[in-house]
């Protein structure tokens, strides 16, 4: 199991007052020092962060992809997706939905916009029904 470290940042502690053994105790105002020490990781194997694959270059046409016309981008989009597939086109999308939440708002709600068209678009091209599956044609 891996080691983490932990560091405690040293601070004041209030006065109060402890039972021990039914009596009540007051206990002084304290400076708490700070520390360091070695744990094992107790977390659950496999649940570590969850880290977003590089992007690849050029994947949507480029840089300025965000700066073309919106319907250029649908166009992009979709050409990409008959290549590479839907489902890898729309995380590519719901990505940068993520990566520019907080930096660019507008280009965020551009690419969950395209990634919901897309998605959307590609829905049902080969119909499954519950319970036969792909194997029986109905």
């Amino acid at each position: 199991m891996a080691k983490l470290t932990i560091r405690r940042k040293g601070h004041t502690r209030k006065a109060f007052t402890a039972k021990r053994g039914g009596k009540k105790i007051k206990v002084a105002k304290a400076r708490v020092n700070p520390s360091t020490f070695k744990i094992s990781d107790r977390g659950k194997q496999g649940r570590g962060p969850r880290v977003v694959p590089p992007l690849e270059e050029g994947a949507l046409g480029g840089q300025g992809f965000f700066d073309r016309s919106n319907e250029e981008q649908e166009q992009i989009v979709f050409n990409r997706a008959k290549e590479m597939g839907e489902r890898k086109v729309v995380g590519e999308l719901r990505a940068l939905q993520v990566f520019f939440k907080r930096t660019d708002p507008q280009k965020s709600r551009r690419a969950l916009e395209l990634s919901k068209k897309v998605a959307g678009s590609f829905k049902d091209r080969q119909k499954v029904s519950y319970p036969e599956g792909f194997g029986k044609k109905q």
